[in-house]
């Protein structure tokens, strides 16, 4: 049986998908720091353009964004990559797009500002969930 550790010791890819700067120079801090790569774009258009060339692990998406918004993106996203862990974000915590955003699929919906300890573990927790599959799935 493989280790939950051991898998989180490689170099994970996180998408990040907001338009606002201060976010994303926030994640791409943060993240960083804990060992991941942190590719970042502004719309849901570029965020399936990206997952469609591969190597994403995880994308977390605001659902405010412009050309194409967060919750059209992740209902593309699913149909696209069922499997790909997307954590959604909103600075409009309301109910029903948080339960919307489940349903569609999303692992987790977290509403701007949060708190950085908390977000560094939902990350990991996904990745963690998302690689283990991935690992049961390929034996």
């Amino acid at each position: 049986m493989i280790e939950a550790t051991k898998i989180l010791k490689s170099k994970y890819t996180v998408l990040l998908a907001d338009d606002e700067p201060e976010i994303v120079k926030f994640f791409r801090s943060v993240f960083s720091k804990e060992g991941y790569r942190v590719i970042n774009v502004q719309n849901g258009n570029r965020v399936l353009h990206k997952v469609k060339k591969g190597g994403i692990d995880l994308v977390i998406m605001d659902v405010v964004m412009p050309n194409m918004d967060g919750m059209k993106a992740l209902k593309e996203l699913k149909r696209m990559a069922p499997r790909l862990p997307v954590i959604v974000l909103s600075g409009y915590g309301d109910l029903q797009t948080a339960r919307q955003a489940m349903l569609i699929g999303a692992q987790d919906f977290i509403t701007k500002p949060f708190d950085v300890d908390f977000m560094k573990a939902v990350v990991k927790q996904a990745i963690r969930k998302a690689a283990l599959r991935t690992h049961a799935i390929s034996k």
